[in-house]
């Protein structure tokens, strides 16, 4: 797997912009920051359970040991994960499946999976400059502006490529549906959505995203609030490593 020079070409661009102002010089060691962290967590060769442990994540919640559960997918790779579950004193939630009404347990549960890695043939296939855009793509809910200037390009780089562009149209128009929100100060980018599952969130450093799904109470807030700080926890076994 080729791995990318995380935003190398933009970073040179700003400084042939900045000339020798201090943005540049910010700029390059935060790109090379991100890069170092990215190279850490791949040389953690997808050991979820390590990446984010049961101690990790008592640091922020009242865990029950009575009902307390690891389980570690024997999938290994980008479709692995670890989930730590624990009862909770929630009612059970009710769905429909099939006109039947099902009632399910809603313990607490934290899990970390789907970490990966963009690549420079990524960039190629779907057209875009930067890791960052890339990822934007998979969450960002585009505007009305954002998608017309967003239509144009592709008519214009896809136009004598019919089904390229029907493709591409399509993977934009559900972009005008998406339901993530951001997340600031948190990795290089970071989206999260709250569902009856709890909060799903997706966050890209350097050229590597990992998932953190989490319901560790029954609202948004505060179940983003102990997701946040347990993707840190994350981020932090690589923070400062070289090499």
């Amino acid at each position: 797997m080729k791995k990318i020079p995380y935003l190398l070409c933009c970073a040179s661009i700003m400084s042939a912009c900045a000339g020798s102002g201090g943005t540049s010089s910010s700029t390059d060691e935060t790109s090379a920051k991100s890069e170092a962290v990215s190279q850490c967590l791949a040389a953690k060769d997808y050991q979820y359970e390590a990446l984010l442990t049961k101690a990790d994540i008592a640091k922020y919640v009242n865990m029950d040991e009575s009902s307390y559960n690891k389980k570690v997918s024997p999938t290994k790779g980008k479709y692995g994960s670890c989930t730590y579950s624990w009862d909770s004193d929630r009612p059970r939630i009710e769905s429909e499946v099939m006109g039947r009404t099902i009632k399910r347990l809603d313990n607490n549960q934290v899990t970390i999976k789907m970490l990966d890695f963009y690549t420079d043939e990524d960039l190629e296939r779907n057209q875009q400059e930067s890791v960052i855009d890339l990822f934007d793509m998979g969450y960002k809910k585009l505007s009305q502006a954002e998608y017309d200037k967003s239509l144009a390009n592709l008519e214009k780089k896809l136009g004598d490529k019919p089904k390229d562009l029907a493709r591409a149209k399509k993977m934009l128009d559900s972009r005008m549906n998406f339901k993530y929100k951001t997340v600031d100060d948190l990795g290089d980018r970071a989206y999260w959505k709250w569902s009856d599952y709890g909060v799903e969130l997706i966050v890209l450093i350097g050229n590597s995203r990992f998932t953190i799904e989490s319901k560790t109470t029954g609202e948004p807030e505060s179940s983003l609030e102990h997701a946040v700080k347990f993707a840190k926890e994350v981020l932090a076994k690589c923070d400062g490593q070289k090499l």
